[in-house]
C-alpha cells in the first residue's frame, strides 16, 4: 500500500489516456494493473482477479486486477513484452474503443462494490 500511496498520481495519469498498453507492477508473486491497464489484463487472462481501491485524494474507484507471476511468466514465454523490468512490466494490448472500458469499469464496481 505504501507504493500504491507514494505512485498514485504517476499511476493515474499514465492510464488517463491509456488504450494500448497495460502497465504492470510486481507485488510479491502478483502483477496488478489498474484502471484501463486492468481492462486489458482481464481480457487477456480470463482468471485475473479483480478489486477495488480508493484513493482519498481521487474521487472515483478505482479498478485493480492482479495475474500470478506464473501466469505472466507464461505469457511472456509467448509474446514480447514492451519493458521488461523487474518491478514493471508493460504489454502491447489491442486497442479497443474507450466505450468497452467504460462500461467494463462500471460493471466491475457495481459487482465489486
Amino acid at each position: 500500500m505504501d507504493f500504491l500511496s507514494t505512485h498514485q498520481a504517476e499511476i493515474l495519469d499514465r492510464e488517463k489516456d491509456n488504450q494500448r498498453f497495460a502497465h504492470l507492477y510486481g507485488f510479491g508473486n502478483y502483477w496488478v494493473a489498474f484502471e484501463h491497464s486492468a481492462y486489458q489484463l482481464c481480457r487477456l487472462f480470463s482468471r485475473s482477479e479483480t478489486s477495488i481501491i480508493r484513493f482519498v485524494t481521487y474521487p472515483f474507484p478505482v479498478v485493480m486486477a492482479a495475474v500470478t507471476d506464473a501466469e505472466l511468466h507464461a505469457y511472456s514465454r509467448r509474446h514480447i513484452l514492451r519493458i521488461a523490468e523487474p518491478d514493471y512490466r508493460v504489454l502491447t494490448t489491442e486497442e479497443l474503443p474507450f466505450e468497452r472500458y467504460r462500461e467494463w469499469h462500471r460493471v466491475e464496481v457495481e459487482e465489486l462494490i
